[in-house]
C-alpha cells in the first residue's frame, strides 16, 4: 500500500461493485463538515453526490466506491487527515440502524464484538472482521474485501465510533490497549493518540483495535435481553432484505395488490428499499425490466391465483386487481392470455 495514499485497498476495480455501505456515514460526514464551517453541500457534489439523497434516504444503501470518493473529498477539503476521529463525534446508535440498538443492549462488549462480526453487512459489506485473542487482550482486526478500495478514515471512523459506544455501555474504564493502522503514519499522530488514549502504531500489515479483555466481560449497563432479541430479529430481516438476489425480487416482495390496499407504485416501493426512484428503475432496468412490467406480471398471477384457487366473482377479482369493472379486467386477461377469464377457469378446472 502506497504510503501517500488515503485508502487502504487490494486491487481496485474499474467496475462498480456490489459492495455497500449506509448512507448514514454520509449524513455524519456532513455534520462533521458544517461544524467546521465547511458547505457540506459543495462537497458532496465535488465528490459527485447529492446531499440531499442522502438526507432523503439516510437508512439506504452507498455504493462504497461513491462512499470512498466521499471521504477523498471531506479529507481534501479539511486538510485533516484525521477528519475520520472527528466523524465519529456525530454518529450515533440509531444510524446503524437496529443494529446499533442491538450492540448496546447486548450483555457485555465481548458479545457486542460478536454481534458486529456476524452482521457488519449492515454497514457495510466492503469489509472483513474479524477477533484476535491473546490471554488478556482482544483485537478487532478490519480488512477491505479483495477487489475493494475503501477510505483510510473510514476506518478511523469506525474504530473512534466503536470505543465511543463502549464507552456509553459500560462507563470510563481501562478499555483499549493499543492499535494498529494500515496507513501511513501522519505528520502528527496526535489527534490519534490523544482520543484513543493508547500507543497507536501505522504502516502495520492489518488494522487491528487491541482491547483489555477483562473490560469485555463486564456486564453492560444497558443489558436488556428482550430488547436485544427484538433488535436481532429486525436485524436479520434487514439483512434478508439487502440480499434478495435482484431488484425484481425485492420488488415483488413488496407488492401488494388488494382491495384495501393502496396501489403500489414506484415511489412507494423504493421507500420501502431504502432507494431513490431514479436508483431503482435504473437498476431495474439493469435486470431488462421495467416497475409497469413487474406490476403487470404480479397482476396476471393473482389474477390466475383468483380464478383457479377461489370462488370469487369476476367483479371481486377486477376490483381485487385494481379494475374499475370485470369488463376492463376481462379484457386485459384476454391480452395477457388469449382467452377470457370465465374461459380460463373452466378449462383449468
Amino acid at each position: 500500500m502506497s504510503n501517500n495514499s488515503s485508502t487502504d485497498s487490494q486491487k481496485p476495480d474499474s467496475n462498480i461493485s456490489p459492495y455497500t455501505t449506509l448512507a448514514a456515514w454520509g449524513i455524519a460526514i456532513s455534520w462533521a463538515l458544517n461544524a467546521q464551517g465547511l458547505n457540506a453541500d459543495d462537497i458532496f457534489a465535488s465528490a459527485g453526490l447529492s446531499l440531499s439523497d442522502f438526507e432523503q434516504k439516510p437508512s439506504g444503501r452507498i455504493p462504497i466506491e461513491n462512499m470512498t470518493q466521499l471521504w477523498d473529498a471531506a479529507i481534501k477539503a479539511t486538510a485533516d487527515p484525521a477528519f475520520g476521529i472527528s466523524v465519529s463525534e456525530h454518529v450515533h446508535a440509531v444510524h446503524f440502524k437496529a443494529l446499533g440498538m442491538l450492540i448496546v443492549s447486548c450483555e457485555n462488549l465481548a458479545q457486542a464484538l460478536e454481534k458486529i462480526i456476524a452482521y457488519h453487512a449492515v454497514i457495510s459489506n466492503s469489509v472483513q472482521l474479524n477477533l484476535q485473542h491473546t490471554p488478556d487482550k482482544v483485537g478487532f482486526s478490519i480488512r477491505a474485501v479483495e477487489g475493494v478500495t475503501i477510505s483510510t478514515a473510514a476506518i478511523d471512523a469506525f474504530y473512534s465510533v466503536l470505543v465511543k459506544f463502549c464507552y456509553s455501555m459500560m462507563g470510563n474504564g481501562d478499555l483499549v490497549a493499543g492499535i494498529d493502522l494500515m496507513r501511513a503514519a501522519p505528520d502528527s499522530v496526535k489527534p490519534w493518540s490523544d482520543f484513543f488514549n493508547t500507543e497507536v502504531r501505522f504502516s502495520r500489515e492489518d488494522n487491528c483495535l487491541w482491547l483489555y479483555r477483562s473490560f469485555l466481560e463486564k456486564t453492560s449497563l444497558h443489558f436488556d435481553e428482550k430488547v436485544q432479541q427484538m433488535n436481532e430479529n429486525a436485524v436479520q430481516d434487514y439483512l434478508q432484505d439487502m440480499n434478495a438476489n435482484t431488484w425484481v425480487d425485492k420488488c415483488k416482495k413488496y407488492l401488494v395488490i388488494g382491495l384495501n390496499e393502496e396501489p403500489p407504485s414506484l415511489t412507494k416501493i423504493a421507500a420501502k428499499l431504502n432507494v431513490s426512484e431514479r436508483t431503482l428503475a435504473r437498476n431495474l432496468r439493469a435486470e431488462g425490466v421495467s416497475f409497469s412490467e413487474i406490476l403487470q406480471q404480479k397482476k396476471q398471477d393473482l389474477a390466475c391465483y383468483y380464478l383457479l384457487k377461489t370462488d370469487e366473482s369476476m367483479t371481486n377479482i377486477a376490483l381485487n386487481l385494481g379494475f374499475k369493472d370485470a369488463s376492463n379486467f376481462n379484457r386485459a386477461f384476454q391480452r395477457w392470455n388469449n382467452t377470457t377469464p370465465t374461459e380460463f377457469r373452466q378449462q383449468k378446472k
